[in-house]
């Protein structure tokens, strides 16, 4: 695919606070490109940067090889659909869509012709005469991303636009945004905090935290193989062990984690006495009332929640460790408080390398100091 975007060493300050730290980026030509990261990570103000509102202070951004420090706003090949709309109360749908048309000085006929295209395009046709107070939610957002649009941009930058739908509407509306971005062709960077609706929509996910690029890949990578203890944290939901390496065999290891021994298989090779994290999904674990080799983790089941097609339950460990589970509501539970033994399939383990080598965090739970565990 070819480079529509590149942000080279992106730094950026307000006054001592670094909110951006040498940011490094390269978004394709065609991609939907979602940036995802807690308040405050840094995803907006990058937007920001590339739409022109804001300018790094140092570094350089380029829109297809060319540098834009000196390109204003109006002038770059970029628009944005924000949060709110900012849509104009007072004009009709079609007066709000063609706003930019008429402000470049384009031929009333060409305007017309283009906001009809828009409005089919958006699934809007007829509501052209209609005022915006006469409008949904999601009729808002439609006509805001028709009017960012119009213009016909390469980029299109959206600023979690859909976080004042309700959740109905808003898994709708990131579907029709996907078709859109489809059917187009041209590049979507999208921002939110929202892991799902990033999952759902991208072509790839940009992860930001605290000013930093954690990882950049396919929503399926980052899913599988997060790069960090923060992202396999952050997106969806994991039990993460902190431990060391008891005995390696290149990709086949035990470990010792802070609640006893388990086994781990992965591509990435592992050395002994080497601190690591392991991250396990919640549909990843399994339990058993027997010990299962190369496995010790013992605890009790705590809680059960039903949430439709699924169950989850909690099992407390020995040293108060609450691991999560989840599988499909047809299986059968076993009862709280019964005691099990916890494992996993040994290739179901992620491996997160450490970036530091921390005592073990031990809890102490007196409810399990006197366990039996036969």
């Amino acid at each position: 695919m070819k480079e529509i975007i590149k942000l080279n060493d992106i730094n950026k300050k307000y006054g001592d606070v670094e909110v951006i730290k040498r940011l490094n980026m390269t978004i394709q030509s065609g991609e939907f490109l979602t940036m995802l990261g807690p308040s405050g990570c840094g995803k907006t103000t990058t937007l920001r940067m590339i739409a022109g509102f804001e300018s790094p202070t140092s570094g350089e951004i380029f829109l297809e090889e060319e540098s834009v420090a000196k390109v204003p706003p109006y002038k770059r090949q970029v628009n944005t659909v924000f949060q709110s709309y900012a849509l104009f109360p007072h004009m009709t749908i079609a007066e709000n869509i063609s706003f930019g048309l008429k402000m470049s000085k384009v031929a009333r006929a060409e305007i017309n012709e283009r906001v009809e295209e828009m409005l089919q395009l958006v699934q809007l046709e007829g509501y052209g005469n209609r005022k915006i107070d006469q409008l949904s939610g999601g009729q808002k957002q439609r006509v805001a991303i028709a009017r960012a649009l119009i213009n016909r941009p390469k980029v299109l930058l959206l600023d979690e636009p859909l976080s004042a739908l309700d959740l109905k509407l808003r898994k709708q509306m990131q579907l029709e945004l996907k078709r859109l971005q489809r059917k187009l062709n041209i590049t979507f960077i999208y921002v939110t905090h929202d892991q799902e609706e990033a999952l759902t929509m991208s072509d790839r996910i940009a992860i930001m935290n605290q000013g930093n690029l954690e990882q950049l890949d396919t929503p399926k990578a980052i899913y599988d193989h997060p790069a960090s203890k923060f992202v396999a944290d952050f997106i969806g939901e994991s039990n993460i062990f902190y431990g060391a390496v008891e005995n390696s065999g290149g990709t086949c290891a035990k470990v010792q984690v802070e609640a006893g021994q388990v086994l781990v298989q992965s591509s990435q090779e592992v050395k002994q006495n080497e601190i690591i994290y392991l991250s396990v999904r919640p549909e990843k674990i399994k339990v058993s009332t027997e010990q299962v080799a190369g496995f010790s983790l013992f605890g009790k089941i705590s809680e059960h929640y039903f949430t439709g097609s699924m169950n989850k339950s909690l099992i407390t460990l020995t040293n108060g460790l609450e691991i999560k589970m989840n599988y499909l509501s047809e299986q059968k539970l076993l009862p709280v408080g019964e005691k099990v033994y916890v494992y996993w399939n040994p290739e179901d383990a992620m491996i997160i390398p450490s970036v530091n080598h921390d005592v073990f965090e031990i809890i102490d739970n007196p409810d399990f100091s006197s366990v039996n565990q036969k």
